[in-house]
């Protein structure tokens, strides 16, 4: 029988619409899912002319994307538009290698399958090396599973005001609170001074940290003490606005390994496995959306974090420049979406500000934002848009991992660090911050991380231009504003690359090159409006900058 033929990236707002299209009319379908096959887009390319997702193919018939189904089904009436389906199905199977499907691509199945976390072939299912940190009631607890049952008996709050600016620490419980629960628990186990010792191991294996005192928070070696004036942390805690917070102890073999051996190929991975959650909690009455408090709420999402943790075994140092660049592409668009779950959706301009520099992920012992990681790492530690200053000091550390195009290098640290050198415009159209006017996500390799971002490039540009010959006008995304600089400075340099990323042989790109040929000049430059919009539900919470920060001064406000 014939097929319906859906080429999709996850995360696509105009994927899940046209799936969502096709499931409210019983359609089936089958996806292949550009995210985690990147290489089928020149498949599609072949098929459609297009590098736009989504593209629908009924058989080798084009259809297009989100707006062709719905404008299709507006010409032939939905009655006209099942019997074209129902003669599609009836056709023989397309045969061309270009729509073969991998053994795992989902047929007619409304969502496409997510590949499972990478494993290696000596794991065991239940086995991430968790060293065992305290054993209760005969019940042996490992390092997470110790903080979910401390979480379950001590009450977490905000401290009362100290100090001369009346500072409040926020997710904190005292000395003397933590041995009243561990006895009001455990009261066959343990007497005052035995909850006090065993408070004291909790401490030695990190579990719990201490907040100020006379140990730096850097310190591993901490004096438990069962006082009321005494103030600990759970390590997740301990830094609040972290992914990654939780693992610091232990290693696991699996995530550790990928980490060390494909930092991408994680990043990917974790980003598939967030996907499938997105999946699942889904807005049936609004297509693309996503309930994130309800992924926030799973603990498969916890289970997710994590596993993100061995992003911090990362040694950006070690990695040659192409590895950098996926990986940290990769990076970006993982802590995008876990941070909207995290922390809310970022609905506003102050909240997006503070969303972007105070949600942070660890890398190799390092902290890093959004901001951090995009305009200092990705552009070379150059300024954003409407900012004074770089990401990164010159005696910044973190400055030396700044990544710049060094055309034919691969090598590591061989990266100029200074903000001036060429920065690989591609980058911006890869990352996706979340809003709806961004690039689709997909998953970049170390070693195709080129032709990816080409694609990319020639993608965005397609479904982002659009030229108008009469008024000589190029209307284009906002981001070729923003990013001048990196596109070259001038309109006319701007226009050159865009042009250059237009498909051969498309109107747009005679047209473009019609203009810029004639010799009359004057080729005007306008650009879209951004829709900031995400693709979270209504019922997702606001983003709360607040969840981010471990003090705040009752004295100053925040």
């Amino acid at each position: 029988m014939g097929r319906v033929t859906v080429f999709a990236s996850a995360g696509c707002s105009h994927c899940a619409r046209a799936k969502a299209f096709l499931d409210a009319r019983g359609v089936p379908y089958a996806v292949i899912d550009l995210t985690t096959r990147p290489a089928r887009l020149a498949d599609q390319r072949a098929l459609t002319g297009s590098s736009s997702v989504p593209q629908v193919l009924f058989n080798r018939e084009v259809v297009g994307g989100a707006d062709d189904l719905e404008a299709l089904e507006a010409e032939l009436g939905p009655d006209g538009f099942l019997e074209r389906v129902r003669e599609a199905l009836a056709a023989p199977d397309p045969t061309t290698p270009r729509l073969a499907l991998d053994a795992d691509d989902p047929v007619a199945t409304p969502t496409p399958s997510r590949p499972p976390m990478p494993r290696h072939d000596d794991d065991d299912d239940d086995d991430d090396d968790e060293p065992i940190v305290a054993t209760l009631n005969g019940v042996r607890f490992g390092f997470v599973a110790m903080i979910r049952e401390l979480r379950s008996i001590v009450r977490v709050g905000d401290s009362a005001p100290r100090g001369l600016m009346r500072v409040v620490q926020r997710r904190c419980f005292t000395g003397a609170d933590l041995v009243t629960a561990l006895l009001r628990k455990h009261p066959s186990d343990l007497g005052r001074e035995a909850a006090a010792a065993f408070a004291q191991r909790l401490c030695d294996a990190q579990v719990v940290r201490e907040v100020g005192g006379s140990n730096p928070a850097h310190a591993f070696k901490i004096r438990f003490r069962d006082e009321r004036r005494a103030l600990y942390r759970l390590q997740p805690d301990n830094h609040p606005g972290w992914l990654n917070p939780w693992r610091l102890a232990w290693i696991n073999r699996r995530d550790d390994a990928l980490a060390r051996d494909d930092p991408a190929q994680l990043c990917a991975a974790l980003r598939a496995e967030f996907t499938s959650l997105c999946d699942a909690h889904a807005d049936v009455a609004n297509p693309g959306a996503v309930r994130y408090d309800a992924v926030r709420a799973t603990p498969d999402f916890e289970r997710l974090r994590v596993s993100a943790c061995a992003l911090r075994q990362v040694r950006l140092d070690a990695l040659g420049r192409k590895t950098r660049l996926a990986f940290l592409i990769n990076a970006y668009n993982l802590t995008v979406g876990l941070a909207i779950a995290a922390f809310g959706a970022p609905r506003t301009r102050a909240q997006r500000r503070t969303f972007f520099h105070d949600v942070q992920l660890c890398v190799g012992g390092d902290a890093y934002s959004l901001s951090d990681i995009e305009h200092g790492l990705l552009r070379g530690n150059r300024r954003e848009p409407y900012r004074l200053f770089r990401p990164f000091a010159a005696s910044d550390p973190r400055v030396r991992f700044a990544t710049v195009r060094i055309p034919g290098g691969d090598s590591p640290g061989g990266d100029s660090p200074g903000g001036d050198s060429p920065v690989d415009a591609r980058i911006h159209f890869a990352l996706n911050c979340g809003a709806k006017s961004c690039p689709p996500v997909s998953s970049y390799t170390s070693a195709d991380v080129e032709s990816e971002l080409e694609a990319a490039a020639e993608a965005f540009v397609e479904g982002s231009t659009f030229v108008d010959v009469p008024t000589r006008t190029v209307t284009t995304s906002a981001i070729f504003r923003w990013y001048a600089r990196d596109f070259g400075g001038t309109d006319e340099e701007v226009l050159g690359r865009i042009r250059g990323w237009m498909p051969v042989g498309r109107p747009e790109r005679s047209a473009l090159e019609g203009m810029l040929a004639d010799g009359r000049g004057g080729v005007r430059l306008a650009y879209a409006s951004y829709d900031w919009t995400t693709n979270a539900s209504d019922s997702t919470s606001d983003y709360d900058a607040t969840a981010t920060r471990s003090e705040y001064s009752w004295l100053l406000g925040g």
